[in-house]
């Protein structure tokens, strides 16, 4: 069996698409597809626009935090002296030697299972907060940028989506009380003859 030919595809898109000159397809028909291709070439050109514009906002304050969280948190190596469990997860106190060789205390609140006397690594910022996570990572980053694209591609893309489809359920109905005018004309005619 031979495969179909690539201009059989592309005709086939072309009939479905309206674009042919098929006496049957109804000024409804013709009028949906316009309204269609016209809120497609709208999403096509705006979209792209959106994305570039709330992306790259996105990205450059990303960007900015990394900087900024790679200068002002730095690692320690703390050691665990008390426990407190509270309603969700548990306040941590610890203490370790900083950067001048002074000791330090701190507390941060963790999910972990914690025992007291146990090495933790941990992250201090300004006014040395303490905290599990390190510097921001260019690839929390990079995900930011995926995540605001894909949510601008939404926002620009589903109320274009259901304009169609409000426009699309109208003519339906249209074309439904058309089809059912002609049948009543056909049945009243082949009943005179």
């Amino acid at each position: 069996m031979r495969p179909p030919e690539a201009g059989t595809h592309a005709d086939r898109l072309r009939r479905r698409c309206g674009l042919d000159g098929n006496d049957l397809r109804r000024k409804v028909d013709r009028t949906q597809w316009r309204v269609g291709l016209l809120l497609l070439l709208i999403f096509l050109v705006a979209a792209p626009i959106a994305c570039a514009h709330v992306v790259s906002s996105v990205h450059t304050a990303g960007v900015r935090a990394e900087r900024y969280e790679a200068a002002t948190r730095h690692r320690v190596d703390a050691t665990v002296v008390g426990v407190t469990p509270l309603e969700s997860g548990r306040e941590v106190n610890v203490v370790w030697t900083g950067a001048d060789g002074a000791p330090h205390t701190g507390r941060y609140t963790s999910w972990r299972a914690t025992a007291v006397g146990e090495h933790r690594v941990l992250w201090t910022g300004p006014r040395h907060t303490l905290g599990e996570m390190g510097p921001r990572k260019h690839a929390r980053t990079i995900g930011d940028d995926v995540s605001a694209g894909a949510a601008v591609l939404a926002v620009t893309g589903l109320p274009m989506l259901t304009v169609y489809l409000v426009f699309r359920w109208g003519c339906d109905r249209r074309r439904y009380r058309q089809w059912d005018d002609e049948w009543a004309d056909f049945d009243r005619r082949s009943r005179s003859t």
